[in-house]
């Protein structure tokens, strides 16, 4: 299963994310790219401690939902709402500059593993707690349905 945690897999995601320009257009939902870019840059923050969310999960996305989008059921596009704290519209981070926030998705990305605190688990605001193994995994996942909702 593809995964930032590997290189191969983080290398290409990189390729994919160095293809959009500040004219790419979305294919589905409300995000221009800059807002995408921000979007993903906070999940990783999430994932490392830096940005915090209220957990709103309950035991049906904990357990079930949950192997199921690690397994890599297709996340529906335009259809599940994210957390506050990951919105653009709401209380995400504000784009800067197309290169800027392009920069720095990819400067978190290849420091994900090294800024991932080892010795505590992070919460993930709808499916609980995640190992560093696992967030690398969605994080992956994440990462390709906004590539492909913005053709790369």
């Amino acid at each position: 299963m593809k995964t930032i945690l590997n290189e191969n897999d983080r290398l290409n995601t990189i390729q994919r994310i160095n293809r959009l320009t500040p004219e790419s257009k979305n294919l589905w939902g409300r995000m221009n790219v800059n807002q995408m870019l921000c979007h993903v840059t906070d999940q990783i923050r999430m994932a490392i401690g830096e940005k915090k969310t209220k957990f709103v999960g309950n035991p049906i996305l904990k357990t079930i939902v949950k192997w199921l989008v690690l397994g890599g059921l297709p996340i529906p596009k335009g259809k599940v709402p994210t957390a506050d704290e990951l919105n653009q519209e709401k209380n995400g981070t504000q784009p800067v500059g197309f290169l800027d926030d392009l920069n720095q998705l990819i400067k978190i990305i290849n420091e994900f593993e090294n800024k991932y605190p080892k010795s505590s688990t992070i919460v993930h605001p709808a499916f609980g707690p995640f190992s560093m193994g696992q967030w690398g995994r969605l994080i992956y996942l994440h990462l390709d349905h906004h590539l492909r909702q913005f053709g790369v």
